[in-house]
Formats: C-alpha cells, sequence, structure tokens
C-alpha cells in the first residue's frame, strides 16, 4: 500500500477504535461513563469505538484524559503475547478470580531477577503451631508435639482407675 492510500487509513481508526474500546473496558467503564468523562454524547462513544468517526485532536484529548492515560498511550500497539494470553483465558472460560490466582503463581513464579533462587530453592519455613502463645514447629493438625499429645490425651476416653488402686485409701 502506498501512504496515505485510504484503506490504509480506515486499517488505522479501526485499530484505534479497538483501542479506545478496550481501555475503557479495562477500566470498567460504561459507553455512559465514559462519555461524561469525556464531555462527549454517548452516541459518539459508540462511533469512536466502532472506528464510524475520526475523532479531532481535541477529542483524543479529551478521551485520554478520561481514561487517565498519556495521549499516546492511545496509540501503542499492544504486544501480541498480550493477545494470546488474553485468549488463552477467554477459551477456558476462567473468571475473575481463576485469573487472580493465575496471577499470583505468575507472581510466585517470575519474581527476582534472573538466576535468583527459585522459590523450591529456597528453605522452606516450617510452619508453626496454632496453641496460643506457641511458635514451635507443627507435628501434624495444626500443633506441636506437646500440644497435639495433650488434645489426643483429652480426646481419649476414660478407662476409669489403674489397676491395683481399687480400695486404696
Amino acid at each position: 500500500m502506498r501512504p496515505g492510500d485510504p484503506s490504509d487509513a480506515s486499517s488505522n481508526l479501526q485499530g484505534l477504535a479497538r483501542r479506545i474500546r478496550g481501555l475503557r473496558e479495562r477500566r470498567g467503564l460504561t459507553q455512559e461513563e465514559f462519555a461524561e468523562r469525556c464531555a462527549i454524547s454517548v452516541s459518539f462513544v459508540s462511533l469512536l469505538e466502532r472506528g464510524e468517526r475520526n475523532p479531532s485532536y481535541d477529542t483524543l484529548l479529551q478521551v485520554a484524559a478520561a481514561l487517565e492515560l498519556p495521549l499516546w498511550e492511545l496509540f501503542r500497539l499492544e504486544d501480541a503475547g498480550a493477545h494470546r494470553l488474553v485468549e488463552w483465558v477467554r477459551v477456558r472460560g476462567l473468571g475473575r478470580g481463576d485469573v487472580d490466582r493465575l496471577l499470583a503463581v505468575a507472581d510466585v513464579m517470575f519474581s527476582g531477577s534472573p538466576g535468583a533462587a527459585t522459590p523450591a530453592a529456597r528453605e522452606p519455613v516450617p510452619a508453626s503451631c496454632t496453641a496460643p502463645d506457641c511458635g514451635r514447629p507443627v507435628l501434624a493438625r495444626g500443633l506441636c508435639t506437646a500440644h497435639y499429645h495433650r488434645a489426643r490425651r483429652k480426646k481419649a476416653p476414660s478407662q476409669g482407675t489403674p489397676p491395683g488402686s481399687e480400695g486404696a485409701p
């Protein structure tokens, strides 16, 4: 295509339209809320997001301000890797909670600098006893040895009096 080709301009306008809509949706704004922030009509927002209107410089400034972004951010091309990740999440039908858990795992996986010890290579931190004012290591059921055996003795059925103690004064 030659520079200035009308189909190239249309393609760029469609890309800008998709970008504006994506940024608005990521911020959780409805078209009505977005229009109010931009001081433009809802119908104009709809036309912008469909690529049916060529926004003026002033309108682009209002859009950027409403999205709390610098103007150049409206024209930044998205990374293809981000699209792959979004598609992966969409295909699997992951909800917000699933994505939050996925991000938590990614934070742990990729935290630290390259070459730093991975979480699996770090020294494990032993669990502490859940009994009040006790910080000893856990044996089982969240309790240290002393608290675990004390709890077991409380649960054990009483066996009566010990042998040989009948009739003792």
